[in-house]
């Protein structure tokens, strides 16, 4: 695991899986979503979900640029859009709550089929 992610101490709900890699990490709880970067949390409630959309990215790796620091998209092969009603951001310098949230990000199958049994998200076909 990097060493520079940010950890929650206290998770609700039951852990059911964590995939991670050097610049990426992803947890699901029964209640909960976390996504890891390097200095940077993104924690989501999962019932705060308000819809999981599939994106098409362009096979090759895509960068993307935050201020000073390139992430690549080289996590996963999936890529979702999720809108969100309220997520909490956790830097090194505090915890910001934000309201109306996208983001996009690579998911394992087997990430979204908890997501799935515990969100409440139906899919429309």
């Amino acid at each position: 695991m990097n060493n520079d992610f940010i950890r929650l101490k206290n998770l609700e709900g039951e852990l059911k899986l964590t995939q991670m890699n050097k610049n990426l990490g992803c947890s699901v709880t029964s209640k909960e979503l976390v996504f890891q970067k390097p200095h940077m949390t993104y924690h989501l409630f999962l019932h705060d979900i308000v819809s999981m959309v599939p994106v098409k990215l362009d096979s090759s790796p895509i960068s993307f640029r935050r201020q000073n620091e390139v992430i690549q998209s080289a996590f996963g092969s999936d890529y979702y859009k999720l809108s969100v009603k309220w997520a909490r951001i956790v830097t090194r310098s505090g915890v910001v709550e934000r309201e109306n949230m996208e983001f996009i990000v690579p998911l394992s199958a087997k990430m979204l089929s908890y997501i799935a049994q515990y969100s409440g998200l139906v899919a429309i076909t």
